[in-house]
């Protein structure tokens, strides 16, 4: 039979993780490197890449042959003409350009791909990490449920046990017991969604199995990371593809200039041959009307977007961080008050001596241990904005 100090002894101890040797970033890289859906969006990154590189290409030339023939004089005619057509010189500059940047977009993008997949995984860790933590809460709950029944079914203690008591402790054991299994349930979703993220279900269970504890990390001053706001890949990237509709929308003016179109004729007629060259202006009168100004019109909406996304990503940052250092306060006030705290034992002693009841010592406790699952969740809501500031983390 246990003794009320051996039941102190389980209710007073630590939340301690299992020790694996793998850091928790570590694991965050290896669920990176894991990812299917990373290598596929890789893959459309470079094919997206690959076809920005024909951009700004001459039109193939074309070659165009013929052969005429007659009953009379002066007899049959061979011609070939082989011609290139091409824009107005300065249309190929702009589409070059409005190239280069569509590609450094394209970067920008997949660097935002990266980042936001390194936050789903961070945060899928850090519930793993909270789950395991209550789950080894309720494992002492249960465990001096246990101790307790024991006790007062045998009349260990001074004062004297009801059958109300007896009956109030059994079902304490099948709320922590429900408690229990409905954490176990949200442990194993967090491995299917682990699994899922992943592509495979064995490699998430050795990943959610080698979970530690969250990383040490350092909430930083508002101003710190602002600094690193337009270095981001969205805002970057919405300024890039600004950059990219004004050259397109040059390019587009441009191409209200003539197109030429030059070549090199060849014919023969009469065993006579014939060499030349052929030269061609083509004026859009029709073909452009409307698109420069078209062009014109979605660069202007292209900075707005940039301009709006830069504004988005500030007040997103704010909201963040003010979640951050809320959920920061309110752990360091609930651990400040429950590390260490006499509390447990203090109520077991008043038990065991009679002071209190059997009914109030399982309000009181109870009282205790949903204080910590709060403090666990706290935790928990801190972590995940520590996940989502990571992107302007001068660390990172």
């Amino acid at each position: 039979m246990k003794s009320i100090r051996t039941i102190a002894l389980i209710v007073a101890s630590t939340v301690v993780l299992h020790a694996s040797g793998e850091s928790f970033d570590s694991l965050v890289d290896r669920m990176i490197a894991l990812n299917p859906g990373l290598r596929s969006e890789a893959y459309a990154y470079a094919a997206q890449r690959e076809s920005l590189r024909s951009a700004a290409m001459l039109p193939d030339p074309e070659i165009e042959g013929g052969y005429m023939w007659s009953s009379g004089e002066p007899g049959n005619k061979t011609d070939i003409t082989v011609s290139q057509s091409m824009e107005w010189p300065g249309v190929y500059s702009a589409m070059r350009r409005e190239a280069r940047l569509q590609s450094k977009a394209t970067n920008l993008s997949e660097q935002a791909t990266i980042i936001s997949a390194r936050e789903n995984a961070r945060i899928l860790l850090a519930e793993g990490v909270y789950l395991n933590k209550c789950r080894q809460v309720m494992v002492n709950r249960m465990e001096c449920i246990d101790s307790l029944l024991d006790i007062a079914t045998k009349g260990a203690l001074r004062n004297e046990i009801t059958l109300l008591d007896v009956e109030k402790l059994k079902l304490e054991r099948l709320e922590v017991l429900a408690r229990q299994t409905e954490l176990n349930t949200q442990a194993t979703q967090c491995i299917s969604a682990i699994g899922a993220f992943i592509g495979s279900i064995e490699n998430a269970k050795d990943i959610y199995n080698a979970i530690e504890d969250y990383p040490a990390e350092m909430l930083h001053p508002l101003a710190i990371y602002s600094d690193k706001l337009d270095e981001t890949p969205e805002v970057e990237q919405s300024r890039i593809l600004a950059e990219a509709s004004r050259a397109r929308s040059e390019a587009e003016r441009r191409r209200s200039l003539p197109s030429l179109t030059a070549g090199y004729h060849f014919a023969r007629e009469e065993g006579t041959p014939f060499h030349g060259f052929v030269a061609g202006l083509s004026i859009p009168v029709f073909s452009t009307r409307g698109k420069s100004e078209a062009a014109r019109l979605e660069s202007m909406a292209a900075e707005a977007r940039a301009e709006q996304q830069a504004i988005e990503q500030r007040l997103s940052l704010e909201s963040i961080h003010a979640s951050a250092m809320q959920f920061k306060t309110q752990y360091e006030s609930y651990h400040k008050v429950l590390t260490d705290s006499p509390t447990p034992r203090l109520l077991l002693r008043a038990l065991e001596g009679g002071q209190i009841s059997m009914m109030v010592y399982l309000i009181e406790s109870a009282s205790h241990n949903d204080a910590i699952l709060r403090m666990l969740e706290i935790q928990y809501r801190y972590q995940q904005a520590m996940a989502q500031l990571a992107r302007y983390n001068p660390g990172n």
